[in-house]
């Protein structure tokens, strides 16, 4: 395999069971300690509608893509698995970074990517919870709405107006 280039592109992810499998390793294992319970079939439940839904509108999932590699993705959802909180739509959800590829600016691209998804579909608001990267989330604009305990763990969600 040839040593990654650095320039990466953002667009729809492809219906790739096998890609996919590689998204929801990278989930298991990034959630593993917050959210234990978090396994391998609560990710297919969730990325199973992204995988149908190609018309435009909501569900939508991006990748980031190097060399032809998904080296990341995230996705905005009607609904995100929280429950009580039915006036937060949409959501930017389950946005994740190949362990290897991380602080190269990858998450931000895909946030920036998603987000002009969201400007293009009109939506005025979009949330996010996050159990650790509330300062990054802070730093680039987003305001925190409440706190929770999401399975066992705190998290904030938050708001940002676009």
């Amino acid at each position: 395999m040839e040593p990654p280039t650095g320039v990466f592109e953002v667009r729809d992810l492809p219906a790739s069971w096998m890609l996919v499998e590689r998204i929801i390793d990278w989930q298991v294992d990034h959630y593993r300690n917050a959210f234990p319970s978090f396994d391998h079939d609560d990710w297919i439940v969730f990325y199973n509608p992204l995988m149908h839904a190609h018309d435009g509108s909501l569900p939508v999932i991006l990748g980031a893509f190097e060399d032809g590699r998904c080296i990341g993705t995230v996705s905005i959802v009607e609904r995100d698995d929280l429950d009580d909180v039915d006036d937060y739509t949409p959501w930017i959800a389950a946005m994740i970074v190949d362990p290897a590829r991380r602080g190269a600016g990858v998450g931000t691209a895909l946030l920036d990517a998603a987000l002009g998804r969201c400007r293009d579909l009109s939506l005025g608001r979009v949330y996010v919870w996050t159990h650790d990267l509330g300062d990054w989330y802070r730093r680039l604009g987003w305001t925190g709405v409440e706190t929770k305990v999401f399975r066992g763990t705190p998290i904030t969600i938050f708001r940002l107006d676009l």
